[in-house]
């Protein structure tokens, strides 16, 4: 080729590329639906290029096209529309809704369902619906979202998780929570905290065992399904999400007490002061301390979240990534969390017939947890300083502690006791008991690290028309390790308790599924989906425990500062799980609906004659609003009656040992050294009592549905009733002594729940410059037991050594309060009522006239007969209404949410009432009580549960305000930025208890003992927070 002939070709080229750039330009639009609302969001392509873009918050949307180009206009629940390009620089486009398109996005166990012909309960919650909250758990997004769903801020430190419950508690000691799937993929519950709520698409949420019965035992209590973004064909998208807000404790006036106070309630009861007393006032004149601990140790804290994503893609593959750091401080001293997470994931087509995806969601952890419970500083003595000042040291015993001086703690033991009334006897101030409350937080550094690994993959081939087969692995690692070191300056009593704990645990979770599943319309009426499968799945967990003590010194943090270290503790465990599973759903002119489901689970847990469990359902539904009187009603548009049947079972329990967990039909074996003429001489003995019957606790569950809509969907919504009967429960029963055990496990006794939910939303005003939707969210539960082997009952042991405060009695809740009715009567303002017992710490054997516990059979005595059942520790109705506001570029939502009808066994005003509001009379026979602020200490020094501390667990709560702002396109437009949100948002601006409850926080359960539910000593506090956040998309 000669040099003239190339100069030509170049110059036709530049020639072409200049036309080519002249025929292209921008095409501006706007996307509304058919009452003329902006559809943000929406996906706009140029077919056959991997030019795209998404509209904005007002439906508008800017891209380059060229004439002869095809845009196409897509959104999930919508007809796509395709915009033939001639030479128009702007357009308007409405997109209609699409029945068909609105049935294939609810995701369903192993697969998705038209949302027309699903007859089981199954909730959706939307990303749209949630991402106006910042949250820094996609749980807490969830609170008052769904009916029959039941979130508790049991944990309200930083980054606690809530207690998650779906249709109330039907096991003693089996796990209540549900389970949870990630694209397809059971994952553990704790996997939630790690999860990025910018990278959530959608929640489905499977209440009911015909639902839930094709996921077998992972399904016993319900399962929440959850959806991640995807990428989209076109231009990649970025998006950056921050906010950054301050949080505040609910505290309590009830437990604000200076000494004054107490010096006036003592006063007005006794006539006189006690030395006490007077030796408290002396202190708060010489140090000028008379602090309520609750300025001290709920100091508020701070939160920051940063997100960074990005999202795009072709036709045939699309890709989602972030990354995530979260720092939340608690509001109590110390209480801090960190959390760095990412997450990728990528699902690509091979050809027309395989798909393939990946995902990988890796996240590190940092937690300083609290060393004690929150009653031990919110109980402590009001005059007690930190620190010892000029002041102070004026009342210290020298001869005891000569070294103390300015700037140390400070301890009760250092006074030296004196007679300040003149009575003749030496005594120091009244405390607590738990020394310096500041320097156990302070001194006792206990830290979590938590390094995780979520993955999986999946690769599907369309073996016929209709035919595809699926199979995936999910792989979970988790490396945890826990430490505590308790310094040399953490003292009791004056005396140091330095110590080194520390724990190393790392658990896996291999998981593969493997699907058939076929799809076929015949004769356009009748459609037919089935289903086969098989899942198998193993989890290990290896955990070693150390101890150290003896440390001189706070510079070497570890085991070489000790001068004692104790020999390592190991725990490991394994669980295996085979499971089959198939489906048939069939659906006729999508009006007469049969959905039947079968699931077979083979596990480790259960011996060989019980090792497996079948988990039947079937349900049914009629599609009234599809018949030919109503197929052309204006006011009726969805009319749909369900039912449902079907068995699930459970076999993650929890009895106290994590290796009789894994193995309970086996007689099990555990070391067991002894002394042998002053020397260690190893051994092993008995862990447990086997017992080979074991099978699984099997639930039956029925449920009675409708949904519906009418006037065009402007009301819409669901209601339903449930009633599910749990038996073969497993837990600890008592057995003979000779048997060297104190319980065994078995399967006894049968429970029920029933109960109503409902979800109703109003889209009350929608026009192009005003929106507001309003949602309901109620839910009934009532909890019976309704066996329980030969007995008609059975007491709980507590983890207070408080005897039994809990029962299990037919007719009644599970695990309901167990104590004596105080007899309000007997009450007197201005005096005390005593009572009689045989000496502190033993049980009552009370004989007096003028006790202040009914005698309720009438025997003239206090015992065992006159305890009663006090309450139940289970919420009657739990509620939420929701608003949501559009006007022109702002949007406002508020909710509020609250809790009815259950109670709470607050332990925290035992402690907190004894220590500052009774005093012993002579002898240690008789004691006092000042009626409407303490509880009588006889019973609390016995140790047995009075009606007087049973309150109220209602609440009341502002959960959820929010306002933002979206900037204009114009704005947007010319920082060079897609998209930009302002907000500021805030939770538990509001939050009402019961005139009964004196606590921080009557959500929080103390969650030691499974079977032990609704006992506090004093939960960390509900909490206040105010953020402000930016949303920007590039």
């Amino acid at each position: 080729m000669n040099f003239k002939l190339k100069i030509f070709m170049v110059a036709m080229l530049l020639v072409n590329i200049q036309l080519f750039a002249q025929d292209t330009y921008d095409l501006s639009g706007t996307v509304t639906d058919a009452n003329n609302v902006p559809i943000p969001g929406a996906n706009i392509l140029v077919a056959n290029t991997t030019r795209g873009t998404q509209s904005d918050f007002d439906g508008n949307f800017t891209i380059q096209v060229a004439s002869g180009d095809i845009v196409r206009i897509s959104y999930i629940g919508y007809s796509t529309q395709n915009v033939a390009i001639v030479a128009q620089k702007t357009v308007t486009v409405t997109l209609t809704e699409d029945a068909s398109q609105l049935d294939e996005v609810v995701v369903v166990g192993y697969g998705t369902q038209k949302k027309s012909t699903i007859t089981g309960s199954i909730s959706k919650v939307t990303n749209e619906t949630l991402d106006q909250i910042a949250v820094s758990r996609v749980d807490d997004a969830l609170i008052g979202q769904v009916s029959g769903v039941n979130i508790q801020a049991t944990n309200a430190e930083a980054g606690g998780a809530p207690t998650i419950t779906i249709r109330g508690i039907g096991s003693v000691t089996a796990d209540s929570g549900p389970a949870l799937v990630i694209d397809g993929v059971v994952v553990s519950s704790d996997f939630l905290g790690n999860l990025d709520m910018n990278d959530v698409e959608s929640f489905e949420v499977l209440k009911d065992a015909a639902s839930a019965a094709i996921y077998g035992s992972e399904g016993s209590n319900g399962v929440i399904l959850i959806t991640t973004k995807s990428g989209k064909a076109g231009k990649t998208k970025f998006s950056y999400q921050t906010y950054t807000g301050i949080k505040s404790a609910h505290g309590s006036d009830d437990y604000r007490k200076s000494v004054a106070d107490w010096a006036a309630i003592e006063l007005d009861a006794t006539g006189t002061l006690s030395n006490e007393t007077q030796y408290a006032q002396l202190l708060v004149k010489a140090t000028g301390v008379d602090r309520d601990w609750q300025d001290v140790f709920f100091d508020g804290g701070t939160i920051t979240s940063h997100s960074l994503s990005a999202r795009g893609g072709s036709e045939d593959t699309k890709f989602s990534t972030s990354l995530r750091y979260l720092h939340d401080e608690g509001v109590v001293i110390t209480d801090d969390y960190k959390l760095f997470s990412a997450n990728m994931k990528v699902d690509s087509k091979i050809g027309e017939k395989a798909r393939f995806g990946i995902r990988a969601t890796p996240s590190y952890t940092k937690q300083r947890r609290l060393p004690t419970s929150i009653h031990n500083p919110t109980r402590q003595s009001p005059w007690l300083p930190i620190y010892h000042t000029e002041e102070s040291l004026q009342f210290i015993n020298r001869d005891v502690y000569p070294d103390v001086g300015v700037g140390d703690y400070f301890y009760e033991n250092h006074l030296v006791e004196l007679d300040v009334n003149g009575d003749g006897n030496d005594s120091r101030p009244r405390t607590s008991g738990d020394s310096n409350p500041y320097a156990q937080y302070v001194e006792r550094e206990h830290f979590e690290y938590n390094t995780k690994l979520f993955g999986s993959t999946y690769l599907s081939y369309e073996l016929l028309d209709g035919l595809t087969a699926k199979t995936s692995l999910g792989v979970t690692l988790e490396q945890r390790k826990r430490t505590r070191y308790d310094g040399v300056l953490n003292h009791a009593s004056g005396n140091s308790r330095a110590a080194y704990y520390l724990a190393n645990r790392f658990r896996t979770r291999v998981i593969s599924d493997n699907t058939l599943n076929y799809t076929k319309t015949f004769n356009d009426d009748h459609d037919l989906n089935l289903l086969l499968g098989a899942t198998i799945q193993k989890r290990t967990s290896e955990e070693s425990i150390t101890t150290g003590s003896g440390f001189s010194n706070d510079l070497l943090k570890n085991f070489q500062g000790a001068t004692l270290v104790d020999l390592p503790t190991e725990i490991n465990t394994e669980l295996r799980k085979l499971g089959y599973f198939a489906r048939v759903n069939y659906a006729y002119k999508g009006k007469y609906l049969v959905n039947a489901s079968f699931r077979r689970d083979g596990s480790s847990v259960f011996g060989i004659d019980s090792k497996w469990g079948n988990f039947p359902a079937v349900s049914l539904g009629w599609n009234v609003a599809k018949e030919n009187f109503l197929l052309d009603s204006d006011a009726v548009n969805t009319l749909k009656f369900r039912a449902s049947y079907g068995l699930t079972g459970a076999e993650n329990f929890n009895v106290g040992d994590d290796i009789v967990n894994a193995w309970p039909y086996l007689a099990l074996l555990q070391n067991s050294n002894s002394i042998d003429n002053g020397s260690i001489a190893a051994g092993v003995s008995p862990l447990n009592i086997a017992n080979t019957l074991l099978q699984w606790e099997a639930s039956k569950e029925l449920t009675i549905g409708l949904d519906y809509g009418f006037f065009g969907n402007v009301v819409s919504g669901s209601i339903d009733y449930y009633k599910r009967t749990s038996d073969e429960l497993l837990l600890n029963n008592p057995v003979s002594y000779i048997s060297g055990f104190n319980s065994g496990i078995v399967n006894l006794g049968e429970v029920e729940n029933r109960g109503f939910e409902l979800e109703l939303r109003t889209r009350n005003v929608s026009n192009e410059k005003f929106s507001w939707n309003s949602t309901i969210i109620a839910s009934t539960n009532a909890n019976e037991l309704l066996s329980f082997g030969d007995s008609n009952n059975a007491l709980i042991e507590d983890d207070y050594g408080r005897n039994s405060q809990w029962i299990n009695r037919i007719g009644e809740p599970i695990s309901s309060f167990w104590g004596y009715v105080v007899d309000e009567e007997a009450f007197d303002e201005t005096s005390f009522r005593t009572t009689y017992v045989d000496s502190p710490w033993n049980r009552i054997n009370g004989q007096s006239d003028d006790t202040i516990v009914k005698d309720l059979n009438g025997d003239g005595l206090i015992t065992e007969e006159d305890k009663t059942i006090l309450g139940s520790p289970y919420p009657d109705l739990v509620y939420s209404f929701t608003n949501e506001f559009k006007i022109g570029d702002f949007d406002f939502s508020f909710m509020v949410q609250g809790s009815l009808g259950a109670q709470v066994n607050n332990i925290g005003d035992q402690y907190f009432y004894n220590w500052f509001g009774n005093r012993t009379r002579s002898g240690g026979e008789l004691e006092a009580v000042a009626n409407g602020l303490v509880s009588d200490v006889s019973f609390i020094q016995e140790k047995v549960l009075t009606s007087d501390v049973i309150a109220s667990a209602d609440y009341f709560s502002l959960r959820n305000v929010n306002l933002g702002y979206n900037l204009p396109n114009d704005v947007t437009d010319r920082i060079g930025v897609a998209g930009l949100r302002v907000y500021a948002t805030a939770q538990n601006l509001l939050y009402i208890t019961a005139d009964d409850y004196h606590g921080f926080n009557p959500e929080h359960i103390d969650g030691s003992n499974p079977r032990a539910y609704g006992s506090q000593r004093a939960g960390t506090p509900i909490f206040r927070t105010v953020t402000f956040g930016l949303n920007v998309d590039f």
